[in-house]
């Protein structure tokens, strides 16, 4: 039996994929040609991006030249979209907590790769493994590197940390700037992804550790990772692949009749172990279909400029009045006062 991979990344992740990509000059029609991923889905609030097309996303980016894109994307302003992983790691009582809680952490972020911790004496080494990169993953290992040695990095005193950086592959034409931005030169053509620094100070007081803030932090960042995995069921999968299905609908392929064999399509199974796998879950492909198109209405009222009756063409309604009764039932008021409201 087909079993559907529910593990996922942020859209923040491929929304800065993207965006590199773009800085290197690859326009943005190729990304979501090649990727399958939409426009819609990049800039979802909290958004997540499934197995298939972060594969997709990766194998795209592999076959490219490394250019410098990634590594212009500023740490700081990356951390900011996971706000409950910064609050955690930059308020801990030593680096050593910074650096654990770093890696447990990192679900919040993404799950298909991993960041792997080892000490030898009064050296830390950080190995980075990436699933889908048979070529090594240098440049996400890099971007991975850089967001850990800016948390390091706030745990020093007085000197800043170097950090010896070996990636595998050829050294790309900007290996000088990767250098300098370690403070140690970077070594290519390596066996292994890994980042090495000196550790004497790991676990000395942080002097600005907040004693009174870090446990709501950290039980804050715990509950929203186990949230995640709490929604990464399989009926959260189906539901997200439905409203993929209604992005790219026509109208004429969003009624229950039509979504369905497109759905059981792209998960590679049949609607019998559809139904099956869903009932296990206590719900119905009826169910999910019914709350993907109430996110999805919601989000053609706030996003576009479509009139009432195209959104409910487009969802599959039969007529605008047949729209607006499914509206009005789901969120007690008609979908062009929600727009007047939401705008």
């Amino acid at each position: 039996m087909h079993k559907t991979d529910t593990r996922t990344v942020a859209n923040h992740i491929a929304r800065q994929c993207a965006m590199a990509l773009e800085a290197d000059g690859h326009g943005p029609d190729d990304f979501y040609r090649h990727t399958g991923i939409t426009r819609a889905q990049l800039v979802e609030p909290g958004g997540r991006i499934d197995a298939q097309r972060h594969r997709r996303m990766v194998a795209y980016a592999q076959q490219l030249p490394l250019q410098r894109g990634m590594l212009d994307i500023e740490p700081q302003h990356w951390l900011a979209h996971f706000p409950e992983v910064a609050q955690v790691c930059f308020n801990r009582p030593a680096l050593r907590d910074a650096l654990h809680q770093l890696l447990q952490l990192r679900g919040l972020i993404g799950e298909f790769d991993f960041m792997l911790m080892r000490e030898n004496g009064s050296r830390v080494e950080i190995e980075y493994l990436s699933e889908f990169c048979p070529q090594g993953g240098a440049m996400q290992a890099l971007a991975n590197f850089k967001i850990l040695s800016l948390v390091a990095r706030a745990y020093d005193d007085g000197v800043p940390t170097a950090f010896e950086a070996s990636f595998q592959g050829k050294a790309p034409w900007f290996a000088p700037a990767v250098s300098d931005s370690f403070g140690a030169p970077a070594r290519y053509g390596q066996a292994r992804n890994t980042l090495v620094f000196d550790a004497r100070r790991l676990d000395a007081p942080y002097r600005h550790f907040n004693t009174l803030l870090a446990p709501h932090a950290l039980e804050h960042a715990q509950a929203q990772l186990h949230k995640l995995r709490s929604a990464q069921r399989f009926s959260a999968r189906v539901e997200q692949a439905i409203i993929d299905l209604l992005a790219t609908s026509d109208g004429l392929q969003a009624d229950s009749a039509s979504l369905l064999p497109a759905l059981c399509d792209g998960l590679a199974m049949n609607s019998w172990t559809l139904r099956r796998q869903l009932q296990q879950e206590d719900t119905s492909f009826r169910a999910l279909e019914l709350r993907a198109k109430s996110r999805e209405s919601r989000r053609l009222l706030r996003e576009t400029t479509l009139s009432v009756a195209e959104i409910g063409d487009r969802l599959g309604f039969s007529s605008q009045s047949a729209f607006t009764r499914f509206f009005r039932t789901q969120f007690e008021l008609p979908p062009a006062r929600y727009r007047q409201e939401a705008r």
